[in-house]
């Protein structure tokens, strides 16, 4: 035999807010959403981690950097990346950086690196050697799990006067 279902009682109405708690509210809210805008608009842009693979490509290769400052990136395919090198002689230069990635068979883009070009010259440089690039790929996975810093550079390259002066 069932048991007869017995009603439950009614809930009793809810009291509406006064006037004073909706406007705490809306201000409570209000501020919290101001202030995650502000949150966002001052943390750094971050990077792929395409961009921290060139980046490390970039530091292991350099011959004898004592200062390396990235002025440009863009990041895609290939990944561009522009910086300030200073050599131990105090010798500064702009340098250009373009780093190719694998793809697999779905055409989608592996983190292994296929081609390396440096000051897109004529000139073949050490780095763009496939036997370092090769050797290097064999480290990927190191980088993988201890990702370098990705944050982009906030460097303008319209005002080419500022470069001079990058820090």
């Amino acid at each position: 035999m069932a048991k007869p279902k017995v009603p439950k009682p009614p809930k009793p109405p809810k009291e509406p807010m006064s006037p004073q708690t909706k406007k705490k509210l809306y201000w409570l809210g209000g501020s919290a959403f101001f202030g995650l805008i502000v949150l966002m608009g001052l943390t750094p842009a971050q990077g792929s981690m395409h961009y921290g693979i060139c980046r490390v490509y970039i530091e292991l290769n350099e011959l004898y950097p004592k200062e390396i400052t990235y002025l440009s990136v863009e990041d895609g395919d290939p990944v561009k990346i522009f910086y300030k090198k200073i050599d131990p002689f105090g010798v500064e230069s702009v340098n250009s950086a373009e780093c190719y990635f694998k793809r697999d068979s779905s055409g989608a883009f592996l983190d292994e690196l296929s081609k390396f070009d440096m000051n897109g010259k004529f000139r073949v440089y050490e780095a763009e050697k496939p036997e370092n690039i090769k050797r290097f790929n064999i480290g990927i996975p190191a980088i993988l799990d201890n990702p370098p810093d990705l944050t982009l550079p906030d460097f303008s390259q319209d005002n080419i006067a500022r470069y001079k002066d990058a820090q």
